[in-house]
Parts: C-alpha cells; structure tokens; sequence
C-alpha cells in the first residue's frame, strides 16, 4: 500500500471509529463528564474516604468490558515527603512520611510521623515496629482493609494486587484503598524538568499535575523478596489529566492500541500460559512516550495508522530490549518481573510476526470477521458520505440518554450533596455537564424526600404536620418526576397517600413511553425517535426539554424507601434491591389503583394487559423475574391463590436463573 492508500485508508478508518466505538470527541466528552460528575457526588457527602476514578471509563471508554477500577482515597492520612513539613490544614490527621530505603524505584517505605484524631482501625493494626519507629506494612493493610469490607458491606471481597475485588450477578467492583500525598515524589523530579521538543504535555499540564501530587497503593514490589513494607506509587492522577488531554486522534490511537491487545489476548494465553503478560497499562506508556517524542502535527486524520505502527513499533523495541520504562520514573522497568527470558523471546516472535502483517495485524470484531482493509472496504461508499446533522444530534442525545440511565449514586445522601451539585451545575463548562448535573440533584433531592421527609407524616403528632409533612416530599419528587417514565414515582406517591384517580391519571400519562422502554440503555426505539425529533432537531446541545420527552429507565426501590414503595413489593425489598420495567409497573400500580377504587372492570383489563406484557420480548418474563411476582401478587389480591403460587413459583425459578448465568 503506498503512502496515499495509507492516507486515505486511515481516513475511512478515523470516520469508522467516530460513528461506532469510540465516537466523536463529543461522545468521549460526555463518558468522561459522567464519570467525574459521579466522582464529585461523592466527595460533596463528605465523608472520611471518597472515590478517585480511575480505568477505561473515566479515561473515555464504554465498552461492555472497560474496567471500572476506583481508589478509595482516606481523607484523614495524608503522606509527606522526607523533610516536608506537615500542612496547618492537616495538622490533626495521621502523617506518614515516605522512606526510600532498599525499594525499587517506584516504591517506598511508609514511616509513621504521627496518629490523628480520627484513627482507622485498619490503619492501626498494620503498623510494624522497627528499631524504635512504627513503619506501616502494605500486606497487612491489604489483609486488614479486605477483612473490615467483607464484615462492613456484605458482599465477598478478595484481595487481587493492591485492589480489593466484588462480583456478583449485579456489579463487579474493584476498589484500590489508598493515601494520598500532596507532595511530587523526589523519584519522579526528572520528569519535571525533563527536555520535551515538541511541547508535550505543555507547561501548565505539568504544573497542574506536580501540584495534583500522588498516591501510595498497599502492594510491594513482587520482583522483591520481601514486600511487607513496601508500598508502590501510583500516579493515576497524573494518568488521568494526560489521557483526557489527548488529541482525538491520540485517543484513537489509543482505541487501537487497547482492541489489539484485545485481539492477542487469546493468543498470549495459548503460546505463553499468561494473557496478562501484556497489559493495558503498558500501551498507555508506549503511547505517552509516543506523543511526548513526536511533532504534534504528525497526529492527524491522515495518519491515523502511522501512528498506530509508530506506538507498535516502540512496544517491540521494548520487549526486544526487556525493558519498558514508567513515564514517570523511567528508572522502574515495568516488564522486570514478567518480560524476559523464555517469556520475552516467545513474545517478541508474536509480535514480529504482527508487525509482518501491517494493516493485517488490525481485525474488526470477531475473529471471524474479514480483515480491517476488508471490512473498510465494504463501508467506503457509507463513510465517504458526511453524516447528516440529525443522524449526529441523535446519535450523540442517545449517548446521553444512555449515561443518565446508568449513573450511580451515592449511598450517603444529604442536602449538601445537592448544594454541591447545584454549585458544579452554576460552573458547568458545557451543556451535558449542566444536565447531569442537574439530574443528579434533583434524583438525590427525591430520595431525600423518600428516605427522610415522606416517614415524617406518619409520626406527625396533628394532620397539619402530616400535611406539610406529605406536600413537601411532593414537591420534592416533582423535579425527578418530570423526566420521562420517571413520573410513576409520582404516581406511586399518590397511591400511598389514598388519591388513587390521580394516580391513575398520572400512569396514563406515562403508559405509552413506558411501552417503549428496552434493556438496551444504548437505544432509542423509532417510536422515541420520532417522539424526541419532533419540532427539533438542531445541531445544539442537547437540553433537559429534549431528553424528558424519550428518556425511560426502570421503576428502583432500594434498602431504606420500605415505607414509600406499594406494600405488596416491601417483602421483597427487604432482601434486595428491586428493578421493575417501567410498563410493568404502570400496569400493576393501575391494578392496584382499580381494585382500591372497586372499577372490577378496568382492574381485569390491567390484569389482561399484564399477562399479555409477560410475553413481551423488551420487558417481560423471559428477561425480568419480577413480573412473575407482580402477577402473583394480582392474583393473590383477587383470592385466586392456586394462581398465585404458580406465578410465585416461576418468580423463584426465574429469579434463581438470572443469579446463575447474570
């Protein structure tokens, strides 16, 4: 292929990638405002450790695989530099200093400098004593903080490096505890002052990342024989603000970099025993290195694939050399332990034979699948053609439909965390800042009103208590209430206060957008489609206006709102949290509404309609156990037991089903 193929081949593939995975700019924009908005909820409850995110996610990736990894940061230690005083704004919290002594670079000893107010146990029953001072042992930490989660949550933590790693059927976590320091490790000032040609990153990054500081993670160096006092650096905060720095070509490049690694995968298993033996982490570090040593003008469209191959070519150089240094502290060879010998010859020869391939070593999919030059072929005349403004404007609100579907909140909610909300909403720098934002105020000020505010009416001492009690938390859910099917919590407000024809008036509203609700928080049926661009749909930004028209999510009730979900469902919610499809629920809250009011008629249309949506391929029994359990309960209300308990029973089977292959 010569130079212009080349050229116009990595065109076609940069308009691929910006349709598909990983999207435009924009889109890589909103993934990343989601995650740093989620992260700020937290630190706004002020608690004594908050989240710091770190992973694929944060980084810009959304993929079904893309690790969610979090640093569980503890407010009350903070590490100090040898010779550095201790800050007047942390004078009462546990000091620690870092102790180069016979670590690697890249590691550190942690000496205690003195105990805060606030203790942590954990932190407590890790400390070593040495030759008269109290050092603070990693392994131990790791141990301790693994023991005091699995008694604290309820869930199976185990150990994995210095991360502390859930899974269920649900979510699989990995939360990496960790302290912070404000100061720049001594072994990283090269880093600072290093020569840069091409002005990358540029002053001001740095200044902000020097300042930034870094972290210490409870793991020691495994090349060493002893590892009990060792703790590593880690300078995810760093990594963080250069990655979201990149060029979007850099970021594509990094794109490429990552489904590569993805592709050898099973091949590094089946040739060397280790799958891990390359990891992302790695290619992160080729790609700084790559753009710190490369005009910035080379980054284009156009050479799209020449940058890829530059990057390609610096890892087989690594592993021909047996040496991969940290961007930070290039001293820390990151392939010591793994990358050499046997190891290393076995993947130089995987890797000579790829780059023999050139556009080859690039597959699309499946293994299966035809060759990228292939693939690209096939979808030139699709990709040559710009894409119109309505296909982008939607295709980018799906995106934003998509992260508010699938936002986390806190556990720890409070009106301060809604100040701290709505201040960030007043700073927003862009409009799907402005509408998480907003969104995650309003979702917390409704489980407030739930959670704290709805239980007040019940031990009012006089109905005027009970009213303001009652009228508050309404006006409390309105603002959540006003997005899409989110208004059943309205309604379901309403038949927890005796107003069943209001409730019923609110599900009617709401019955149709409800139908269209899917699984597949990545897309919008037609019928949303039409409902969303109708009279609009410009190339501006996306607005709460808009997305309140289209945006659907199931009905949630979690430990703690017992009181405000319909007592038929409290059983089930005191042994988990529940998720309904919001068409189900309508239809049972409509039966519910019905049978209190004596309408036996339309209360058996409801229970028609409900048996009908059991078989519905979005939203029925084959993917949701629950409505099983809410057509037993129907049942269960008209004294048709027999049928009840048949439909119980398929709940528990199915349900058991979901905890099996979930």
């Amino acid at each position: 292929m010569d130079s212009n193929d080349s050229e116009r081949t990595s065109e076609l593939l940069s308009t691929y990638l910006d349709r598909h995975f990983p999207g435009t700019k924009e889109d890589v924009d909103i993934r990343r405002t989601t995650q740093l908005v989620m992260e700020q909820a937290v630190k706004f409850g002020g608690t004594e450790t908050y989240l710091f995110y770190g992973g694929s996610r944060v980084e810009g990736f959304y993929l079904a695989d893309s690790d969610f990894d979090m640093m569980l940061i503890d407010r009350n230690v903070t590490v100090l530099l040898s010779g550095q005083c201790i800050p007047t704004n942390r004078a009462r919290h546990t000091s620690l200093y870092m102790r180069q002594g016979e670590c690697r670079p890249g590691y550190v000893n942690l000496l205690l400098g003195q105990l805060g107010q606030h203790q942590s146990h954990v932190l407590l029953n890790s400390l070593v004593p040495m030759e008269n001072r109290s050092f603070v042992s990693s392994d131990i930490y790791r141990e301790q903080f693994v023991s005091y989660m699995n008694s604290d949550e309820g869930h199976l933590f185990e150990s994995n490096g210095p991360s502390c790693t859930t899974k269920s059927v649900s979510f699989s976590m990995d939360l990496v505890p960790c302290f912070p320091s404000n100061g720049w490790p001594r072994q990283a000032h090269e880093w600072i002052t290093r020569t840069r040609l091409y002005g990358w990153p540029h002053q001001t990054l740095i200044d902000r990342i020097v300042r930034s500081g870094c972290h210490v993670v409870p793991v020691g160096d495994k090349c060493s024989e002893d590892t009990l006092l060792q703790w590593r650096i880690s300078f995810i905060s760093a990594e963080r603000k250069l990655v979201h720095s990149f060029s979007h070509i850099q970021f594509k490049v990094y794109f490429l970099l990552k489904y590569f690694l993805k592709q050898l995968k099973h091949l590094l298993k089946e040739v060397i025993g280790d799958d891990d033996i390359l990891c992302s982490y790695f290619l992160k570090t080729v790609l700084f290195h790559a753009i710190e040593n490369s005009d910035q003008n080379f980054w284009q469209d156009k050479n799209l694939f020449n940058c890829f191959w530059l990057c390609f070519n610096i890892l087989i150089a690594w592993v021909k050399a047996g040496y991969c240094p940290n961007y930070f502290i290039p001293a820390n060879n990151l392939f010591k332990r793994k990358i050499h010998g046997q190891n290393q010859q076995r993947l130089f020869k995987i890797l000579n034979e790829y780059q023999l391939l050139k556009w080859g070593c690039l597959p699309v999919g499946k293994f299966s699948r035809p060759l990228l030059l292939q693939y690209l072929a096939t979808l030139q005349d699709n990709l040559v053609q710009p894409e119109s403004v309505h296909d982008a404007v939607l295709r980018r609100d799906k995106s934003v439909v998509n992260h508010l579907r699938n936002l986390h909140f806190p556990e720890s909610r409070s009106l301060k965390t809604i100040v701290g909300m709505l201040n960030l909403l007043s700073k927003s720098e862009s409009a799907y800042a402005e509408i998480i934002s907003y969104y995650y105020a309003i979702h917390i000020l409704y489980e407030i009103a739930i959670e704290q505010v709805y239980p007040d009416h019940m031990n009012a001492i006089n109905n005027k208590t009970s009213y303001k009690s009652l009228k508050k938390t309404k006006y409390w859910m309105i603002p959540r209430a006003s997005m899409g099917t989110e208004l059943l919590y309205l309604a379901t407000f309403h038949f927890k206060t005796g107003n069943y024809g209001k409730s019923l008036e609110v599900i009617r509203q709401i019955m149709r957008l409800a139908s269209y609700f899917s699984d597949d928080t990545e897309k919008l049926t037609p019928e949303q489609e039409v409902l969303y661009t109708v009279g609009d749909c410009s190339p501006g930004n996306p607005s709460i206006q808009k997305l309140r028209k289209v945006f659907t999510r199931s009905i949630s009730f979690t430990f703690g709102q017992e009181q405000f979900c319909l007592p038929h469902l409290q059983s089930k919610l005191s042994t988990q949290c529940l998720h309904i499809p919001p068409l189900l629920y309508a239809i049972f809250l409509s039966f519910m509404c019905c049978h209190e009011l004596g309408d036996t008629n339309e209360r058996d249309r409801a229970l028609r309609y409900l048996i009908v949506t059991k078989y519905n391929d979005l939203q029925g029994g084959q993917r949701h156990w629950i409505v099983h359990t809410l057509l037993g309960i129907c049942y269960q209300t008209l004294g048709d037991n027999r049928r009840a308990i048949r439909c119980f029973e398929d709940s528990a089977k199915t349900e058991a089903g979901f905890h099996v292959f979930g």
